[in-house]
């Protein structure tokens, strides 16, 4: 006959060892679901994902054969005040210039990050690549930043000549927030209230030609709920409950006679930028003009950032779109050598 005692004890110790596991079960699975949520915000907030994650090297500039670097476009020694010129390994000068802003949700970003290596395969199509730091949201809230790149447009076309740049016409290439920021720079074309000229070269054109941006924001109130935060921290405000205050951040509401042909590149299932915010730009932009310039190219199902943005074939078609606005649709230096672009930690 069994004692029940003894039962009883035997049903006891598996109830203890599972409350003594519990707790290294709950840790497991929390690491698991941290790093699948991990997976998913890398993948859905393309590089603010990567920077904020510090995955992001940089493109090592010592490898090309001809740059000046950390140029300060603005008065004082501001780190995130300077620009990187890379010269092209083709062409003669002065050289046609391509201006790349980085991305990084106005908070995260440099303009070496490997992010722009795509950009920067423009120097051996015969452009000199200019890549900008600009104030971040850390130190500074909106328009600082739109400030910024305009002075350091303003800058190149100061001291063109100095640095062997043709700078008569001038293409602006960004990403995501740089996108949004190139996108402004062609809303506000010969708007002085946009400028903050004490910073310098106040009687040089801020205006742009032309314009790549690649899924940035052009309503900055209506990102999704995963590109609100750093939103927010720009504008210094919640963009969704404050929307009304958001008109002077949003290129879509600031097109005018003088925007410049653009071309739009976005994917279907973007979850940071709508898809749709580049479909009402490239509207509004055309009705706005009166003239068919802005061209949208959709990337059919891929989110925020994704490498399909950057193969060789769309590569092509960025190099074109800068090619009828600073070769007159002429490049004798196109070709399809594009390199091999070292980074480094």
């Amino acid at each position: 006959m069994s004692n029940p005692k003894h039962t009883a004890m035997n049903r006891a110790k598996p109830s203890k060892l599972l409350l003594l596991c519990l707790p290294l079960l709950g840790l497991i699975f929390s690491c698991q679901n941290q790093g699948e949520a991990d997976r998913v915000t890398q993948s859905e907030m393309g590089e603010y994902a990567a920077h904020a994650k510090g995955k992001v090297k940089s493109i090592d500039i010592s490898q090309f054969p001809k740059t000046i670097v950390d140029i300060h476009y603005a008065a004082g020694d501001n780190p995130r005040q300077t620009l990187d010129i890379i010269y092209p390994s083709v062409g003669e000068a002065p050289y046609k210039a391509i201006v790349v802003v980085h991305g990084g949700g106005w908070k995260y970003g440099d303009k070496r990050a490997e992010t722009l290596v795509p950009m920067v395969q423009a120097t051996t199509q015969g452009y000199a690549v200019v890549s900008l730091n600009y104030r971040l949201s850390d130190e500074v809230i909106w328009p600082k930043p739109l400030h910024d790149v305009k002075a350091a447009i303003r800058f190149l076309r100061a001291k063109g000549k100095d640095y062997e740049l043709d700078t008569k016409n001038i293409v602006v290439w960004g990403s995501s927030a740089g996108g949004h920021i190139a996108m402004m720079l062609g809303a506000t074309n010969n708007h002085p209230a946009f400028e903050n000229l004490s910073m310098g070269y106040e009687n040089f054109s801020s205006a742009v030609q032309g314009v790549i941006s690649w899924y940035g924001v052009a309503d900055i109130s209506r990102v999704t709920n995963l590109g609100s935060h750093p939103a927010n921290e720009i504008m210094g405000f919640n963009v969704q409950e404050n929307w009304e205050k958001t008109n002077d951040a949003n290129p879509i509401n600031l097109v005018g006679p003088d925007f410049p042909p653009i071309l739009l590149v976005h994917g279907t299932n973007d979850k940071v930028v709508p898809y749709m915010q580049s479909v009402n730009m490239k509207n509004v932009v055309n009705e706005a003009t009166g003239r068919e310039i802005a061209t949208l190219m959709t990337v059919e199902g891929v989110g925020h950032g994704d490498n399909k943005f950057k193969t060789a074939e769309n590569m092509s078609k960025y190099f074109d779109f800068a090619d009828k606005i600073l070769y007159n649709g002429n490049n004798p230096y196109r070709s399809k050598n594009y390199i091999s672009i070292k980074t480094t930690r």
